[in-house]
């Protein structure tokens, strides 16, 4: 519904967020599968442990997928959205891409549809009351080197002009 309304759409967050999240993900429900064998083998001790952790990582991703897609959705939300992201990858998921996704949602500044991009003042115009003076320069008559006007011997030869 908001996507429309920025014109720099928040992608990078997304993606990584949305990314390290389905692969956290997979990685909790891989934990989870291994707590249950090593569940059977232990009689239960694997799978509180195990599979526990595992439980939490794929609830920890839940929150960074659900929270990466409403970042899409709402980009002005960023900071809410970026904060959740960031807070679940610490305590869950563990993941670098969602860390990263999290902290470019934080810093991500949307540019409304209609607004221009503001880097900074523009530098002032010069305007120029008279034109910027020449130097008015002649020609040694006996060495013929260029010399500027006010000078009255010639720095080459030493003839006086």
């Amino acid at each position: 519904m908001y996507q429309n309304q920025v014109q720099n759409p928040p992608s990078a967050a997304y993606w990584l967020s949305m990314i390290g999240g389905v692969l956290a993900l997979l990685g909790g429900l891989l934990l989870i599968v291994a707590g249950a064998v090593a569940g059977v083998f232990t009689f239960g001790f694997g799978f509180e442990v195990i599979g526990g952790l595992g439980i939490w990582i794929t609830i920890c991703s839940l929150a960074v997928i659900i929270s990466a897609s409403k970042l899409k959705s709402d980009p002005f939300e960023h900071s809410k959205w970026g904060a959740i992201i960031l807070a679940f990858s610490l305590i869950g998921s563990w993941s670098l891409l969602n860390f990263i996704g999290g902290i470019l949602a934080l810093v991500y500044k949307p540019l409304p549809v209609g607004e221009q991009q503001q880097y900074g003042q523009p530098p002032p115009q010069q305007s120029y009351t008279q034109p910027p003076a020449q130097l008015m320069t002649r020609v040694c008559p006996q060495c013929g080197r260029i010399v500027q006007a006010n000078e009255r011997f010639c720095p080459n030869c030493g003839k006086q002009l």
